[in-house]
């Protein structure tokens, strides 16, 4: 684990595991951009799991996209919750080769240089909010993996924004509800005040577009990937 110390964690000299402190932007943004000059093939990135982090994270991941060098693979993992147009149009300005990846389940934020060092923030591993960095440590390894396998089932960007076009209109959403909370065609055709017949085609458009091989999970997958927010908080 990570050791408490009250030195600033860029100058702390342990190679184990750098430091934990009290979360502060200026202390976040200058560890990982620490980490990001260390890398010399790949820097991968887990943004926090819902807006609150990334709003919180977000300044440190645009340092370092304007410090990674150009020819180090660059990965971002955004969670869907916390996917945001405006950040992904403000990193991508700042670098071309960016790859970016949708998951599904909440994530902790993570940078990683060369899977050698690491830097980790979560409100939730540790308490209050605090930055631990790691370097060369048994748990770069752990986290290595976990990022690998988030990366490996995640979404790539492209195909997330063809799914959110399923939801650019209030009828869409509906249908989507419906079958996440599992009603009959004719009832949810009823309720939206449509035919049977245009209901049953909505449905099989979403289900064609979210790759989904039953109703039910169509509306699990939906609400999973974020696409049901605008819905969900006006009920």
């Amino acid at each position: 684990m990570a050791h408490a110390v009250t030195t600033d964690p860029l100058e702390t000299g342990t190679r184990r595991a750098a430091a934990i402190q009290r979360l502060d932007t200026e202390l976040l943004v200058a560890a990982a951009t620490a980490v990001a000059e260390q890398a010399t093939s790949s820097v991968n990135v887990t943004i926090p799991g819902d807006r609150r982090g990334l709003s919180e994270f977000g300044p440190a991941l645009h340092a370092m996209a304007k410090t990674v060098r150009p020819d180090v693979e660059f990965r971002v993992l955004f969670p869907s919750r916390a996917f945001d147009v405006e950040v992904l149009r403000r990193l991508t300005t700042e670098r071309a080769n960016v790859a970016v990846r949708i998951a599904e389940s909440p994530l902790q934020g993570v940078a990683m240089a060369d899977f050698r060092s690491a830097l980790l923030w979560s409100p939730i591993a540790l308490k209050g909010g605090s930055v631990a960095l790691f370097d060369k440590s048994a748990e770069i390894g752990a986290l290595g993996s976990l990022f690998l396998g988030a990366w490996g089932s995640a979404i790539p960007l492209a195909e997330f924004l063809k799914r959110r076009e399923l939801v650019r209109h209030e009828d869409q959403r509906q249908v989507l509800g419906h079958l996440r909370d599992g009603h009959t065609d004719r009832v949810a055709a009823q309720k939206m005040g449509i035919s049977y017949r245009t209901y049953r085609r909505r449905v099989a458009e979403i289900l064609e577009g979210l790759g989904a091989e039953s109703r039910f999970q169509a509306g699990v997958r939906a609400s999973e990937l974020g696409l049901l927010s605008q819905l969900e908080e006006a009920q």
